[in-house]
């Protein structure tokens, strides 16, 4: 998208970009100075959207071809997701262990100074 497809808002309204998805144009809002994001976005939908419409059987409906795309991305949401809980889970317990390390090893000291 080019600059001259995004309309000049002030401040307190919203602002209108023109996105593309499947070859149609929309104009959306958006809060103001989100306009490159909401671009980056539909061209991130558009680029599912077209994988899924080049695998799809020529007479697919575009409302299914929207359908599918959704659920395509909403497995690669959850999926991210769980892995992002994974990931914490494993940070956590990285943590604990560290601390648990720490601990005992502080402990080791203490006692060599308290022999001492």
């Amino acid at each position: 998208m080019t600059r001259s497809k995004i309309q000049a808002a002030s401040q307190d309204s919203p602002a209108k970009v023109a996105i593309s998805l499947l070859n149609k144009d929309y104009l959306v809002t958006c809060d103001p100075g989100q306009e490159y994001r909401l671009q980056e976005i539909a061209r991130f939908v558009n680029e599912r959207l077209e994988h899924v419409a080049s695998r799809a059987p020529a007479n697919t409906t575009e409302t299914r071809l929207f359908m599918l795309t959704c659920l395509m991305l909403a497995d690669e949401l959850m999926e991210v997701l769980q892995q992002t809980r994974q990931n914490a889970r494993e940070q956590e317990d990285l943590m604990v262990a560290a601390v648990d390390h720490l601990r005992q090893r502080i402990a080791t000291i203490a006692n060599q100074v308290g022999t001492a």
